[in-house]
């Protein structure tokens, strides 16, 4: 009997040591790159939260990528509906850190009536009144995805329409083209639809406003069906392939929307050396970069985590 058993010994010993090599060789998911060497957060265990369009899913997918090539370990909390949600759940606690941008944060959570267009200022002082709240704000990107009012380019050029002023007046003079689609949380954000209709002394009969999601607003101008003109975000990838292009806010309305990763002021507390992610990172983000990463993935087809991974290889930032 003994000499029976003495195998499933070894054996059984065996797999053990088999299952513990695998377990440290899976620790750090990412292969290291140019922030590892910077930054180290072995044992840290952080929760990364995101919104849920293309832009929000790359740049959630990134910082994921980019935790893990530094010995983290990360729970993914992407793709969460509507911006309010993800914000309570970093200043409940949870989610560690999230991208915001500095306009949405302006408008929408510190409640700021108004106006600020110089990006930096913006930045500065949503950064100072958000650490009131126990938010830190990382460095911001240079892209800024701004809210616009998208229509074709042919048929903008076929309308005269250059300036939301231009629309306006469409929309005055009764034309049946001056259709608009908006997604519901434009509709009910303090920087979306009720401010930009009183800034531009527009009234929008409920024939020529249309309620869609947002991943449908594109198609549906590009189609014109059913609405001519609709809520777009500057660095959306959808916009080159369907040849949309942006009226010009000539009444200065929307804010600048540059991103930051924001991160609980508790948790840089914990890791201060997390700034680095913000200082290494943001500055390759700009519009061109970010319009193109957000084309792989809305045009293109590919994943938000392959488009992520792939371009912080190409940076060196993970290996």
């Amino acid at each position: 009997m003994l000499r029976l058993r003495l195998p499933l010994v070894l054996l059984t010993t065996f797999v053990a040591v088999l299952a513990l090599a695998g377990c440290s060789s899976s620790e750090r998911l990412t292969p290291p790159g140019s922030l590892a060497r910077e930054l180290d957060l072995t044992g840290q265990t952080l929760t990364v939260g995101g919104k849920e369009f293309a832009e929000q899913l790359v740049l959630c997918k990134m910082t994921i990528a980019l935790l893990q090539s530094t010995g983290a370990t990360v729970v993914d909390r992407c793709d969460t509906k509507g911006s309010s949600n993800v914000r309570a759940a970093l200043s409940s606690g949870q989610i560690d850190m999230y991208w915001e941008y500095t306009g949405t944060a302006w408008r929408t959570y510190l409640s700021q009536e108004s106006t600020i267009a110089d990006p930096r200022v913006l930045y500065d002082a949503v950064r100072f009144a958000d650490a009131g709240n126990q938010i830190t704000w990382l460095d911001p990107t240079p892209f800024n995805n701004t809210y616009a009012v998208g229509v074709r380019s042919d048929v903008a050029q076929r309308l005269r329409v250059r300036t939301i002023s231009d629309f306006a007046a469409l929309v005055r003079a009764g034309s049946p083209a001056a259709t608009l689609c908006v997604d519901q949380e434009f509709t009910g954000r303090e920087d979306g639809l009720q401010g930009l209709l009183a800034t531009y002394d527009i009234t929008l009969g409920d024939r020529a406003l249309h309620t869609r999601q947002i991943e449908q607003i594109y198609g549906a101008v590009a189609s014109q069906n059913p609405c001519t003109f609709g809520e777009v975000f500057a660095t959306d990838g959808r916009l080159n392939p369907l040849r949309i292009s942006t009226l010009v806010d000539d009444r200065g309305y929307f804010l600048p929307y540059n991103a930051a990763l924001t991160v609980r002021s508790d948790v840089m507390a914990r890791a201060p050396r997390l700034a680095l992610l913000g200082r290494m990172v943001a500055p390759t983000l700009t519009e061109q970069v970010m319009r193109g990463l957000n084309e792989r993935v809305s045009a293109g087809g590919r994943s938000p985590d392959e488009v992520a991974r792939s371009f912080l290889r190409e940076q060196g930032l993970i290996g």
